[in-house]
């Protein structure tokens, strides 16, 4: 039986949406409804939460890396150095290897004794390496910061011998031969009973001699071009500074030389007399002599007969020597 429009009240009313229409809808309501997914992910996060939990409550814990001691890192420093042999006469040295070792007793235990070694170990190493500027200062930081360590004197002689393996010839720059002067003195003068002082005294004589040798030039060429003065003045600095520099009595007759140029003639005299009495020899003896009978028969000054020294020129009016 159909009604009007054409329904039939025989059959059941269609389904308005089907099964699958729906579980679509619900999916779509999940992705779009911000408060549902927020709840999915929540509950996602904190199912993962538990699970690390759980995870981390079973793994047993690590253990901290316990750091070398600082005599340790120095054995190993030591070691290093000691190096290995290939065939016969070559002997490997891994030196920044060990660098790193002693730097690592500096870093770690600075307040150790070992890292006092270990700075002085470094120095050595460059200094082994003639890279003197770099052990230079590590001799000197050494000095500066441990003045009552025993191995001062040690760090004293090292600085000088940086400074002096860079010198250079006389008429160079000498400042490392001076400040080779400095460390060598200071170690003589505090430590006149080390080991290191004998050499140590040696090689300042030499440095003395080369600083004096370079004074003696610069005069020796204002002398050639007979500019006494300025002659006069390096000769003075050379006697002052180097009292007893090997070529003492030539520089005294070089000096006599100018100053009677110079018509200072009484300082001339006791210059030239000095020179005989310190063993002015041979041609250098006769030069001196033969300027003091110039300056005995200038009319300022004279003219006159010198005195004759007792030492020098000994006569009748001298005193007898007592046996």
């Amino acid at each position: 039986m159909r009604g009007r429009r054409g329904f039939s009240f025989d059959s059941a009313p269609a389904p308005l949406y089907s099964a699958k229409s729906l579980k679509k809808q619900l999916l779509t309501r999940v992705v779009r409804d911000p408060r549902r997914r927020g709840a999915s992910a929540l509950r996602g996060g904190a199912a993962l939460t538990i699970a690390l939990l759980c995870a981390c409550a079973t793994a047993p814990p690590k253990e901290e890396e316990e750091l070398p001691s600082a005599e340790s890192y120095y054995q190993h420093g030591i070691e290093t150095l000691a190096g290995k042999r290939s065939f016969v006469f070559f002997h490997d040295v891994d030196y920044p290897k060990a660098i790193e070792f002693f730097q690592e007793v500096i870093d770690n235990y600075p307040y150790s004794d070992y890292a006092i070694l270990a700075e002085l170990q470094i120095g050595d190493i460059h200094f082994e390496r003639k890279e003197y500027e770099e052990a230079s200062s590590y001799y000197h930081d050494f000095v500066e910061l441990h003045p009552n360590h025993p191995k001062v004197s040690y760090a004293l002689y090292r600085n000088g011998l940086c400074s002096y393996n860079q010198m250079r010839a006389s008429d160079r720059d000498q400042a490392p031969t001076r400040e080779a002067v400095a460390q060598f003195k200071a170690l003589i003068e505090r430590y006149p009973s080390s080991e290191m002082a004998p050499d140590a005294k040696k090689r300042l004589r030499e440095c003395e001699e080369r600083l004096a040798a370079q004074d003696i030039q610069i005069a020796d060429y204002y002398y050639s071009q007979h500019a006494w003065y300025a002659a006069a003045r390096r000769y003075r600095i050379a006697l002052k500074d180097f009292p007893d520099h090997e070529d003492r009595p030539r520089t005294l007759v070089r000096l006599g030389f100018c100053l009677s140029r110079l018509h200072q003639y009484l300082e001339a005299e006791s210059v030239l007399r000095r020179a005989l009495e310190l063993g002015a020899q041979d041609e250098l003896r006769d030069d001196a002599l033969a300027e003091l009978e110039v300056i005995a028969r200038q009319p300022v000054y004279g003219p006159r007969p010198l005195a004759k020294s007792c030492v020098t020129d000994p006569n009748a009016s001298c005193p007898e020597a007592t046996p």
